[in-house]
């Protein structure tokens, strides 16, 4: 059973052992299957590749199934409501990423997804499907004044297999450099719809 810790209430937590080895190894292989390319950054031109802010792979998979059985794992943990709406499901569109020595993702905010039926998502969902890896942390700046500084308060959240890492859009977050090894990560977004 997954055992969730606060790390800033709602805003962000994670669940140990939200998966099993077995079941991380088995996304690894899948994605890897599936094939990697470069992960794009979404700006207002649109999406561009920009190896300065983001250099690690990704690959997409759409899954309806695999979205409907880890969010009747992870509905359980989830806030039950979120300005006046309540959690519904995951988004299909699952977002493999693969770090290696020098890849990263710089400081971002991530964005929301939103259906046609007017759900539309407020937290990120992400799992480690490894560890042993040096560096590739997630650094969360902490601060409310909407800068990064070097004396902001910044939370950092260790890759852990299995570990699964749920987060509120708005926070401002990096996925450090990996300097040794290789970082798996398995991600989507909670949707919600009007209660």
């Amino acid at each position: 059973m997954p055992r969730r810790e606060d790390l800033d209430g709602d805003n962000i937590f994670v669940l140990h052992d939200f998966l099993t080895p077995d079941e991380c190894q088995y996304y690894i292989n899948a994605s890897e299957a599936a094939g990697y390319g470069d992960a794009p950054i979404t700006t207002s031109r649109g999406a561009i590749i920009a190896k300065d802010v983001r250099n690690n792979d990704r690959v997409m998979v759409d899954d309806t199934k695999l979205a409907a059985e880890l969010f009747e794992r992870l509905l359980p943990f989830l806030p039950a409501n979120i300005d006046g709406s309540i959690p519904c499901g995951l988004n299909e569109r699952f977002r493999y990423y693969r770090y290696t020595p020098g890849q990263k993702f710089d400081w971002h905010l991530d964005g929301r997804f939103y259906r046609d039926n007017g759900e539309m998502s407020h937290l990120t969902f992400m799992i480690y499907l490894n560890d042993g890896c040096t560096g590739g942390e997630t650094l969360f700046n902490l601060s409310r004044s909407g800068g990064i500084r070097m004396d902001d308060p910044v939370l950092r959240v260790t890759p852990t297999m299995g570990k699964a890492l749920v987060f509120r859009h708005r926070i401002l977050h990096t996925g450090a450099m990996v300097l040794a090894g290789t970082k798996y990560v398995l991600r989507t977004d909670v949707m919600y719809r009007a209660s």
